[in-house]
């Protein structure tokens, strides 16, 4: 009877020793096969297409050559071509579709450097997307209360609780809108340390040195050129920083439109910084009241004013030659240019940028992979 107990005990234990180890072997059997297959993660393969891009623009001579150009090749295209495996083969999915875009940005326009080629990435299948900066925000859009809208040719950012912060390379912007190709337009949250008059010049309808209110010569626009120069965290950034064209028509007091404009006479070509517009302000409002650049209902829902931003605009007054309009305590009022005035800095980036990490809070900003 004893002898029979142990027979039975050691079966016993030889099944359970089998179904502990079978499971186990299975695992490293899969584990295995997907290593010999290549298998990689979703953020591996999109390392892997810009790696199989930066050869396929270079063996094609496609690699942009001036500043602000850029190059596109879809992911179907690598993959016909063989730079890089279906991703049936290295992700088991074969629903995904994606692209590689390659921009030469940096070259600014005091000091050209020779730009930088910045790669970003895009890669959307049924169960994963890419995170950048433009997927993010956009996953959302608003119909109600505070949000991003889509108005015209713009995505913009209204009301007074948005989560539109960014860190891009240690410093807080927000997003104040993203145009029709995906470029985003940022506002650094902290205002400048010194103040800065916006023109100095002799004006001969003032007949005294009360500026001259054309921004392309002023000479704020010289110190922020300077500023984009020579600011070490910028001078790091330039890889990711877009050059943009401004509109610089100037504005009639007596202009009731807060729209975004989608035409211009006067275009200022190939900024790589700048300043706030009139109606990034009033566009950034909820108010049914804020129907004018000057109207008080823009202070009104409207984030822009909850973060108390005083700043020159680059926008001139239509009516004379020496003011321009100044935003200050939720109020945009036309001010003489040789007047002292803060300022906050903008910059543009491509909404295809990588994001680390971050919900676009304030405590939790969107972080910019560098």
């Amino acid at each position: 009877m004893l002898e029979t107990i142990k027979k039975l005990d050691r079966k016993t234990l030889v099944l359970l020793g089998c179904m502990i180890l079978i499971p186990i072997l299975l695992i490293l059997f899969l584990v295995i096969i997907k290593g010999c297959t290549g298998g990689v993660s979703y953020e591996k393969y999109e390392k892997n297409m810009i790696s199989a891009a930066e050869k396929y623009f270079k063996d094609n001579d496609l690699l942009p050559k001036e500043e602000s150009q850029t190059a596109t090749v879809e992911l179907s295209q690598l993959i016909t071509d063989k730079y890089i495996k279906d991703t049936s083969k290295k992700l088991d999915d074969d629903t995904c579709s994606g692209k590689v875009t390659v921009r030469m940005n940096g070259s600014s326009i005091e000091e050209n450097n020779g730009g930088y080629l910045n790669y970003t990435v895009d890669l959307s299948c049924d169960d994963y997307k890419t995170p950048t900066l433009k997927s993010l925000i956009m996953s959302d859009l608003a119909t109600e209360d505070s949000g991003l809208y889509k108005q015209g040719d713009y995505y913009i950012f209204k009301g007074d609780d948005v989560d539109n912060y960014v860190e891009f390379y240690g410093v807080i912007y927000r997003i104040l809108n993203m145009d029709k190709d995906g470029i985003i337009k940022l506002v650094k949250v902290e205002r400048e340390s010194t103040s800065q008059t916006w023109d100095t010049k002799y004006n001969i309808d003032t007949k005294s040195s009360t500026g001259i209110n054309l921004y392309k010569d002023s000479s704020i626009r010289k110190k922020l050129l300077n500023y984009y120069n020579t600011n070490k965290k910028l001078r790091e950034a330039k890889k990711k920083i877009v050059l943009y064209d401004i509109c610089v028509d100037a504005i009639s007091e007596n202009d009731i439109s807060i729209e975004l404009k989608s035409t211009c006479e006067n275009y200022l070509e190939n900024q790589p910084i700048t300043l706030i517009n009139t109606t990034d302000y009033a566009s950034a409002s909820l108010d049914k009241n804020c129907t004018s650049i000057v109207s008080r209902s823009c202070r009104n829902y409207n984030y822009l004013k909850s973060t108390g931003l005083y700043s020159w605009t680059f926008v001139s007054v239509a009516e004379n030659s020496y003011q321009v309009y100044y935003l200050t305590n939720g109020i945009i009022k036309s001010q003489d240019a040789n007047e002292y005035g803060e300022y906050n800095i903008v910059i543009y980036i491509d909404g295809l940028e990588l994001v680390e990490k971050g919900t676009g809070k304030a405590k939790n900003p969107y972080i910019i992979k560098k």
